[in-house]
């Protein structure tokens, strides 16, 4: 880690320190008398999951390679965060019956139902979004299609009580076949 940490330009580790402290507080109490974490406070998790993964996935990279941030970036990085949101909600609905009431999670103060109704229309914006893009790439557009398709599908399904591994294989494996189609297609 030291060694590719080293390769990185020092702009790019300040924000790598940011993302990571994100993540920290998110996962430990902020002082050892307190059980309380950015996880633990109502309706904030999914939100600092979905920011900490467009902003390392998008962010980083920009920042590094010394890519001017442009419209296109931009609309990437709402891209990834509406998507990673919408991948989250299938574990939302998981959880329902485990999550403290505090936690105000989505399926918690809409429902299951309203909560995939939420999750279609954050899959649409997601996929027209990369029309507003000045470059357009057909290759990128009928993948972007395929990967609506099936979190679509895997969000349509999901269940309260879902098999062991629903969410845990198939909502977790949609980012690596993203990849390869891209791959494919590419």
């Amino acid at each position: 880690m030291c060694f590719y940490a080293y390769q990185l330009h020092l702009k790019t580790l300040v924000f790598i320190v940011g993302f990571a402290a994100l993540t920290f507080l998110y996962a430990i109490p902020f002082s050892s008398k307190q059980v309380y974490t950015l996880r633990s406070i109502g309706g904030l998790k999914i939100y600092i999951i979905a920011l900490v993964w467009s902003g390392v996935t998008v962010l980083l990279p920009t920042v590094n390679e010394d890519i001017r941030i442009n419209n296109d970036i931009i609309l990437l990085g709402f891209q990834r965060f509406i998507y990673v949101l919408v991948l989250m909600l299938p574990f939302e609905i998981r959880d329902l019956k485990f999550d403290s009431l505090k936690l105000l999670t989505i399926p918690q103060r809409i429902g299951v139902k309203n909560t995939k109704r939420v999750g279609v229309l954050l899959l649409i914006l997601f996929f027209f979004l990369e029309f507003f893009k000045d470059e357009l790439d057909a290759n990128q557009i009928i993948v972007l299609a395929i990967i609506t398709i099936m979190t679509l599908l895997v969000l349509l399904n999901s269940k309260i009580k879902q098999g062991h591994y629903y969410s845990s294989f198939w909502v977790e494996g949609l980012p690596i076949l993203w990849l390869i189609l891209l791959l494919v297609f590419n």
